[in-house]
């Protein structure tokens, strides 16, 4: 069963699987999806699930303020991380596509019997 802080890295991940994504965009997205389903979801809850997913190889940073943006080595500094845009890699269309604990149909609707998790 996938946990509480899983679901929100993946629907974090699915946010900023179309484009560059300002945390502070993603954060609202992702909270407006948990309120339909009974999730509480805090802006820190998705800072730590895009530190986590870059750390994974899953989503990279990008400072879009250059010209031409540069793509971050590696995991921003949490204290900078709403600096950033963030963007999946090939590595994190992967797991997203296979990724069987997905909750919800093609209309957004959870699946029958699903209940949100508590941890």
């Amino acid at each position: 069963m996938t946990t509480r802080y899983e679901l929100i890295r993946m629907l974090t991940l699915n946010e900023i699987a179309d484009d560059y994504e300002e945390p502070e965009h993603v954060g609202e997205l992702v909270a407006a999806v948990g309120r339909q389903y009974g999730l509480e979801i805090g802006p820190s809850d998705v800072t730590r699930a895009l530190l986590d997913l870059v750390g994974l190889g899953w989503a990279k940073a990008h400072d879009l303020r250059t010209r031409p943006p540069r793509e971050l080595p590696g995991v921003p500094p949490a204290e900078r991380a709403k600096e950033f845009y963030y963007w999946i890699t090939e590595k994190g269309r992967g797991v997203q596509s296979s990724f069987e604990d997905w909750p919800f149909d093609e209309d957004g609707k959870p699946t029958p019997g699903w209940v949100p998790p508590v941890e």
